[in-house]
């Protein structure tokens, strides 16, 4: 059979097998003991007496022992309408008391030499027998009417039943009535739930009076502010590129239709084409940047590895190097040998990338830029320092929100420094910036070396 979906549904059809398996095992357990205390006085006495003959048997010649048969067979107890027949081993009878009723006599001896207790016959016609072996084979046959007995155990197993049944009943009806009011926080949770659209992420849900509920209502909470960040995260990276994709294809839009006028020089045509392909460029490396920026923000990124930091340097300074040739820049790079972390390879590159490039960008030809990389104190720190002319006071706490660049910023993203900093916390470092007016610029980037990672 299968059980319906409704979670209180099954747990009451649930409840109710289990308590019908007991009921009816206790029912049965019950009856079981009113019939051993309603035979069990009677089944005594009997077997007493037919003991007591099977004794008397050897000891009193046959008219003694006939007489005792009598008079045993006339006592009142156990009960009433007594019968007595004492048989030999081929069969005959040696002594009887009383009248053997027909359906008692048609009953053939057991089979084994054991004492047995039986009742045979229905309703008013109903006897209680007890056969009882001889010590020469033959049997002591006793029996007594069982008749009002037998109607007290059935009225006995018909009120039984009954109880049984009013039990499991009632029994049903609790389970359903509790898990109705356990359910009902479920039932108050969903509608809550219902409740709670694309605009209003930020509501939680109330705490519950009962532990499991309150604890799925903690744990959707908890997914709520998930979706939260997650929607806010999709809302900024949908505005920062409505915003700054603008400005650059306004630009392109703008050369490539110069570059389309009629009568125009052919050196005319090369610079809008050129104006063209920087703006391409410069949207090229906005998306990037964009994409890069919103994945580290939703706490995603590649799979953690370990990098050294030193070889990395080298290979960042080894590909900027033609560019400080053609500023006529001192660029240096100094490095300690066998510094490793663990992390992204590809992003701790656009670590140190932005940061030697912002300081290209941000100083003049002749300002030296150093890229240092070195183990201290159980960590790797990266510092590029610039000997530029700094960056304002007051312009310096906002130097690592998106979109903000310094008035000697030459084309970028303004999105170079944000980056770095979700890269360092990415890879749970940490990154600050230190200057001053005329006294040039440092950004030191601090990150765990490899197997002395922080827990999360």
């Amino acid at each position: 059979m299968r059980l319906p979906r409704s979670l209180r549904s099954q747990l009451t059809v649930t409840f109710t097998g289990v308590a019908a398996l007991v009921v009816v095992g206790a029912a049965a357990g019950m009856a079981v003991l009113m019939a051993h205390a309603l035979w069990g006085p009677i089944d005594a006495a009997l077997g007493e007496e037919a003991e007591t003959l099977g004794e008397l048997r050897h000891i009193h010649r046959a008219e003694d022992f006939a007489r005792m048969v009598t008079r045993i067979g006339n006592e009142p107890e156990p009960g009433p309408d007594k019968f007595i027949r004492v048989t030999a081993g081929d069969g005959h009878t040696l002594a009887e008391s009383g009248s053997v009723p027909p359906a008692v006599a048609a009953v053939a001896a057991p089979s084994e030499r054991a004492t047995r207790y039986d009742t045979v016959g229905q309703g008013r016609g109903a006897h209680r027998l007890v056969w009882y072996p001889g010590p020469e084979g033959g049997w002591t046959l006793i029996g007594v009417r069982a008749g009002r007995y037998q109607q007290s155990l059935r009225r006995a197993y018909l009120r039984i039943a009954a109880a049984a049944a009013l039990l499991l009943v009632a029994l049903a009806l609790l389970a359903w009535a509790i898990t109705t009011r356990a359910t009902a926080e479920l039932a108050r949770l969903v509608a809550e739930l219902e409740t709670v659209e694309a605009g209003s992420l930020d509501r939680r849900l109330a705490a519950r009076r009962t532990t499991e509920v309150d604890r799925l209502a903690a744990v959707l909470n908890r997914l709520l502010a998930r979706l939260e960040a997650a929607v806010g995260h999709l809302r900024r990276f949908t505005a920062d590129a409505a915003h700054e994709l603008r400005t650059p294809i306004a630009a392109l839009r703008a050369h490539l239709e110069t570059a389309l006028a009629p009568e125009r020089a052919p050196a005319t045509y090369r610079d809008g084409l050129l104006d063209a392909l920087e703006q391409t460029e410069r949207l090229g490396r906005l998306a990037a940047d964009l994409l890069t920026l919103s994945a580290l923000e939703a706490g995603g990124g590649p799979t953690e590895d370990t990098v050294r930091l030193d070889a990395l340097a080298r290979e960042v300074a080894e590909s900027l190097e033609p560019v400080a040739q053609e500023q006529g820049r001192r660029f240096s790079c100094r490095v300690e040998p066998a510094v490793a972390v663990r992390g992204a390879p590809d992003l701790l590159k656009r670590l140190v990338l932005n940061l030697v490039d912002n300081a290209f960008r941000h100083t003049p030809a002749d300002a030296a830029v150093q890229l240092t990389v070195r183990a201290e104190d159980g960590h790797a720190a990266v510092e590029v320092s610039d000997a530029g002319p700094g960056i304002p006071p007051a312009e310096l706490p906002g130097v690592f929100e998106r979109f903000r660049r310094g008035k000697s910023a030459s084309a970028g993203t303004g999105l170079g420094l944000a980056l770095c900093r979700e890269i360092v916390t990415h890879h749970r470092g940490e990154i600050a910036i230190e200057s001053a007016p005329g006294g040039g610029t440092t950004v030191r980037v601090v990150l765990p070396l490899a197997g002395r990672e922080p827990r999360a």
